[in-house]
């Protein structure tokens, strides 16, 4: 191994640029270094393996951004293993939510709740509809409150009274359609 090669066992940067400069390639005896790193661990896994990279789930699943990006980024599913840190942090359970779940993540609702803007968005763009966890949050926040009422609310009054006037033709439909209507139990 040449001193480029040594230098790059001793730190989780210079192993990942050593795989991705010089070998242009995974760079095995440098793996342990690197999973060592949340940051290096995803870059690794994104750039040079591209794919998964085992031995640097556990730092990894430490960081709600590296657990997001890897699951979205890398693995284009779900990381059960950074879902815990990811429901701790509202930004990434909504992401993670809309962007790699495509649907609700209900770990993550509870931290999703506590902020406004993250719960507007998760109630317009996951759930779309209400998000009764989150009211409270949009409640105080005078521009989500406007959005929510706008986008959420309001549009859910829309869609009511349209079944409710869907429904209505149905009926008159119904009882138009009938060609013998009887009063009083006489045919008219």
């Amino acid at each position: 191994m040449s001193m480029k090669g040594l230098k790059a066992l001793k730190t989780a940067e210079y192993s990942y640029n050593y795989a991705r400069d010089v070998l242009n390639d995974r760079f095995e005896k440098g793996e342990n270094v690197i999973s060592e790193s949340a940051r290096y661990s995803y870059i690794y896994a994104l750039d040079i393996l591209k794919g998964r990279f085992e031995k640097g789930e556990n730092v990894i699943s430490e960081s709600a951004e590296y657990s997001y990006n890897y699951a979205r980024n890398v693995l284009n599913d779900r990381f059960e293993k950074g879902e815990n840190v990811i429901s701790e942090s509202a930004e990434y359970s909504y992401a993670y939510a809309r962007n790699v779940l495509n649907d609700r993540f209900e770990k993550g609702e509870n931290v999703i709740s506590e902020s406004a803007e993250y719960s507007y968005y998760y109630a317009r763009y996951v759930l779309k509809g209400r998000f009764e966890k989150g009211e409270i949050a949009i409640s105080k926040s005078a521009w989500c409150s406007k959005l929510y009422k706008e986008y959420i609310y309001d549009a859910e009054k829309k869609i009511e009274k349209e079944l409710e006037g869907e429904l209505e033709k149905e009926f008159k439909g119904l009882r138009d359609s009938t060609s013998v209507h009887y009063l009083y139990g006489i045919e008219v």
